[in-house]
């Protein structure tokens, strides 16, 4: 799998990566690792690596970096969008209602719900 270093910790060797199937984080460590390179994964650099799950956790195994600051770009293009707080407080978002259609529930389950719990 393929993913982007979203948060990283050299000193610990710990990251966490967004991955490509869009799925949950990836969580990098040394203890899944056991070849890292010298200089530690950085924010923004591209990796590839296997996925192991562990108690609901999606560990990154064999990560290999790809491209150094290839999602840096990203990163800074995001940070520098200027979002003014009248934007936001004059609703400049349109939201568009999504239908729900909930199944009736039966009066008889209701009846006896108030029979057995007052």
């Amino acid at each position: 799998m393929n993913g982007v270093i979203l948060w990283s910790d050299a000193a610990e060797q710990k990251a966490v990566i967004w991955c490509e199937d869009h799925g949950d984080l990836a969580f990098l460590s040394r203890n899944e690792n056991a070849v890292l390179p010298d200089t530690y994964f950085s924010v923004g650099d591209v990796v590839e690596f296997d996925l192991q799950i562990e108690r609901n956790l999606r560990l990154a195994c064999n990560a290999v970096l790809i491209n150094q600051d290839a999602g840096k770009s990203l990163c800074d293009g995001l940070n520098s969008i200027t979002v003014h707080a009248c934007d936001v407080a004059n609703g400049t978002a349109t939201v568009i209602p999504f239908p729900v259609d909930h199944p009736k529930r039966p009066v008889v389950g209701t009846l006896r719900h108030k029979q057995r719990h007052g």
